[in-house]
């Protein structure tokens, strides 16, 4: 019992050393929250007004932090596509930015480049996969002609193939994710910095 009251009164004296938070501190916890929440909704309801809601807030010191609080949300979802639900996702989260910032003119630039890297990212990809799969089968081949030779009898091969399959193009579908993935978080990076 002795132990866990030290480990509370270090816990405490951690605490002390912190301080209280500051103002700028306590309207961030407040109304970041606001922000994930209304870019959230956004996301999943298309009749959604983030603009009126926003205008709810004007003028009031508490807009900045629930700007800052949707943009973090829009920004975590702007990612490499897997399928159309992704896409459909990312083009959402980039109308939800472009109601919270004011340079649609600079911010449209850099959409510009975001939507030929993702288009470049899916050619990438499917043409990846193709030759993944194509390279696949020759070694499959290879293999079912080397055990029909050895005739092993009672082995499940079909579900080790597939399980091989999808350990090699998950490998190898990470490697070009991270490719592609720097360069959509320097544009990201970029669309931060917009007013």
């Amino acid at each position: 019992m002795g132990e866990m009251k030290s480990a509370w009164e270090k816990a405490m004296e951690k605490a002390e050393k912190l301080g209280k938070p500051s103002d700028e501190e306590l309207k961030q916890l407040e109304h970041i929250p606001t922000g994930n929440m209304l870019a959230a909704k956004f996301l999943q309801d298309e009749k959604f007004d983030l603009d009126a809601e926003l205008t709810k807030h004007k003028g009031s010191e508490a807009r900045r932090y629930i700007i800052q609080g949707a943009q973090e949300i829009f920004m975590r979802n702007i990612t490499l596509p897997h399928n159309d639900h992704d896409k459909q996702v990312i083009d959402r989260a980039m109308a939800g930015i472009k109601v919270i910032k004011e340079n649609k003119k600079q911010l449209d630039t850099i959409y510009e480049r975001i939507n030929n890297l993702l288009s470049y990212y899916e050619q990438a990809r499917q043409q990846s996969f193709s030759q993944f799969k194509k390279n696949f089968e020759t070694k499959l081949k290879e293999a079912s002609q080397a055990l029909q030779q050895s005739a092993s009898a009672g082995v499940n091969i079909e579900a080790q193939i597939q399980q091989q399959f999808q350990d090699e193009w998950r490998r190898a579908s990470n490697e070009l994710d991270n490719q592609y993935q720097k360069a959509l978080e320097e544009h990201k990076q970029q669309i931060v910095k917009i007013a």
